[in-house]
């Protein structure tokens, strides 16, 4: 008894292929998992973009979401999920919008390598003059046994400044001020500008002169921690560490037009010097 052969129909032959198909997407998923890479490239020239981070081969995950002024804090952390070391893994940090932020960052300790199934943190110190949200921007590009992996990520923190933060100073006349706070006193770092004439006199007020204090107690008024201070305006009042002074409402170049009491007016050109100080003028000649 003879068999006869049966020629496949064009349907059976599609089912096959498809078959084959998923059967190979199958195969490469279990290979690759789910990986959290920005590119992939392994040693049959595979590539692959993919973007959940979960259980990536090149984990990543935020660890902080608020660092402080100029301590250094772990602020994301990556893992190696990959069947060998990861003896090249570069790290760069950056401010994703430098323009838009007062802020900079001033060091990072990444990594050098990453080994098979351990974690390791970025520690990024940022100084920031005021409480802000920085947009940090991760690039790793790592190598090692046989695979070359690239991650691209943005993690926002926000920067708080050391001791309180600062949010104006108020001149009780020509003779005192206060530095003023969101609530919170403590010690900040200021320099006071002055000049050399009895309050409520008129005319110039003569010579510019600065007394700097280290640790200048937020709730107590100024002049009392000027140490050889007794007659003389307040100027200005300036934030080294900030990046800010705030003039005396009436200061208009060298004299107080207006003695009065009222909120200093901000003045982000620093640091000042005897100069500047002499020929900025903060009044808006257009009340007159």
């Amino acid at each position: 008894m003879s068999a006869t052969a049966r020629t496949p129909t064009a349907d059976a032959s599609a089912l096959r292929t498809l078959s084959l198909v998923l059967v190979l997407a199958a195969a490469v998923g279990l290979v690759f998992g789910t990986v959290g890479f920005s590119a992939m490239e392994a040693d049959r020239g595979l590539a692959v973009n993919v973007t959940d981070d979960a259980s990536a081969y090149l984990g990543y995950e935020p660890l902080a979401d608020e660092v402080r002024d100029g301590e250094s804090a772990a602020v994301v952390e990556y893992r190696n999920r990959f069947g060998g070391d990861l003896g090249e893994f570069d790290v760069d940090v950056s401010i994703a919008d430098p323009g838009a932020t007062d802020a900079t960052i001033e060091s990072v300790e990444p990594p050098s390598s990453l080994e098979r199934g351990s974690a390791a943190a970025v520690d990024v110190t940022l100084r920031c003059p005021e409480r802000e949200a920085v947009p940090l921007a991760f690039d790793v590009d790592a190598n090692g046994g046989g695979v070359g992996v690239s991650l691209d990520r943005t993690h926002t923190v926000t920067c708080v400044p050391t001791g309180p933060t600062v949010t104006g100073v108020r001149y009780a006349g020509v003779g005192n001020v206060r530095v003023e706070t969101n609530g919170m006193d403590g010690a900040v770092e200021a320099t006071v500008w002055l000049t050399a004439a009895n309050p409520g006199e008129g005319g110039p007020e003569g010579p510019i002169r600065s007394v700097t204090v280290d640790r200048l107690n937020t709730s107590k008024p100024v002049q009392s921690q000027l140490p050889g201070v007794s007659n003389e305006r307040i100027a200005a009042v300036e934030l080294p560490d900030r990046g800010v002074a705030f003039f005396h409402p009436g200061w208009n170049g060298e004299q107080h037009a207006d003695p009065e009491a009222g909120r200093g007016v901000r003045f982000t050109d620093v640091p000042l010097d005897a100069a500047t100080v002499s020929n900025t003028s903060v009044v808006d000649e257009s009340d007159d």
